[in-house]
């Protein structure tokens, strides 16, 4: 006689052994005969349970826990194929073998497509419905393995995504402790170069007066501006760690473009090249924060700047349209990336602002990761690689777009489109 299937729980710290726990056969069978037949043939090998009909073996199995079943294909009331479809609904995992006296081809293919794992003719032999049922029990025991494997995966990846995003809210204020930093960087290296020029001008003069004196207020205005960007930037950081939002401060576009000619006028970049920013015909408010929109501009300068060590153009042009932009035209080619396509609200007055140099290009094989923090194309030259993924994130939080074209040897263009509104 072969062993029977059953549960084994882990072996208890104290010396008393548990009871195996036997699996349950339910038997369904409208013929007395066949129905104390296998109770007969496997009461001392699992937990033999019989009922007379289809609508009693689905209230059983709504019940109770059931692992094989032997199902009766012809029974009176329901069909043993449509209990046999019941049963799988309430419990795929339950292991279901047809019995039949009048076999088809086509009613075993049937059950077999509704998932029986075996189908017996009758009359049957002891070993063949022995065999048969073993081979169901232990398809139900790889089952519940499966099951209890599957459970375990799902409470190691929920694990693993809570472990994940604590480690990505620990790389966020990390990138933005980064990004503070970076911002920075740019106000100070304005502050240097006009300290410097001011320095070299009062070490020329025992004292100033005339023009010499309006050329030293001005710079020290742009010194005193530039500090106060550096106070502007450090708050907003502190207010996107502290209550993850900055409240947005208007203001007008041809201000900031202003504001943008005189910061990079002393920058140490700007020295082998031409800026040409052109304004608004008539003005727009952009829905951003104005600190965060000279930042956009001054990082994408700079990046232009440094795109090539010979003399060349970089030019800043900015138009107004109405939305909805058509978003199928956007650039799309192998060199082309756009951010915040989804996130895009496209509707309204839109600002347009055009970056663009002549410099090198960027290569193909680096496009798709230029806006990842950390990753530069300057490492040689002590680029930090965060200018451009602080210009994406601060688009997407304007709910802005942004799209890059760039061409080998003819240079790179940023276009943004952020909303607007009329400037009053």
């Amino acid at each position: 006689m072969s062993s029977p299937e059953t549960e084994s729980f882990p072996a208890p710290t104290d010396e008393e052994a548990p009871t195996p726990v036997k699996k349950t056969l339910l038997v369904v069978d409208d013929e007395e005969g066949p129905r104390q037949s296998l109770r007969m043939v496997f009461r001392n090998d699992y937990n033999v349970e019989t009922v007379e009909s289809g609508e009693k073996a689905i209230e059983f199995a709504s019940n109770n826990t059931v692992h094989v079943v032997t199902l009766d294909i012809r029974m009176a009331g329901i069909s043993g194929i449509e209990v046999l479809k019941t049963l799988k609904s309430i419990n795929p995992k339950i292991e279901i073998i047809m019995l039949t006296a009048y076999e088809t081809l086509e009613t075993a293919r049937q059950a077999i497509r509704l998932g029986a794992c075996d189908y017996l003719n009758k009359p049957f032999d002891i070993a063949t419905i022995r065999d048969s049922v073993k081979r169901a029990m232990k398809l139900s025991s790889i089952n519940d393995h499966i099951a209890t494997t599957f459970d375990k995966f799902n409470s190691l990846t929920n694990e693993l995504e809570d472990t994940a995003l604590r480690e990505e809210m620990a790389k966020t204020a990390n990138e933005i402790y980064a990004g503070v930093l970076h911002d920075i960087n740019n106000p100070l290296t304005i502050i240097t170069g006009y300290v410097e020029m001011l320095e070299i001008q009062m070490s020329r003069a025992s004292s100033i007066s005339g023009v010499a004196l309006e050329e030293a207020r001005g710079k020290l205005g742009i010194i005193s501006k530039q500090v106060s960007t550096c106070g502007a930037i450090t708050s907003r950081y502190l207010k996107l760690l502290t209550t993850g939002d900055a409240k947005n401060k208007y203001i007008s576009t041809n201000l900031i473009l202003s504001d943008l000619v005189s910061l990079l006028q002393s920058h140490p970049s700007a020295s082998k090249s031409k800026l040409v920013v052109n304004p608004l015909e008539k003005d727009l408010h952009a829905k951003i924060n104005c600190t965060e929109l000279i930042q956009i501009l001054l990082n994408l300068c700079v990046n232009a700047y440094q795109s090539s060590s010979e003399e060349q153009t970089v030019e800043v042009t900015a138009t107004s349209c109405t939305g909805p932009l058509d978003l199928n035209t956007l650039p799309a080619g192998a060199t082309d990336v756009v951010v915040n396509k989804e996130g895009f609200e496209n509707n309204g007055q839109i600002l347009r602002l055009q970056v663009s140099d002549e410099g090198c290009g960027i290569p193909e094989e680096k496009i798709s990761r230029i806006f990842e923090p950390y990753f530069t194309t300057r490492s040689a030259q002590g680029g930090t690689g965060l200018g451009l993924s602080i210009v994406s994130r601060l688009i997407k939080n304007c709910n802005g777009l942004l799209t890059l074209e760039s061409t080998s040897g003819v240079g790179t263009r940023f276009t943004l489109y952020i909303p607007a509104t009329v400037s009053k």
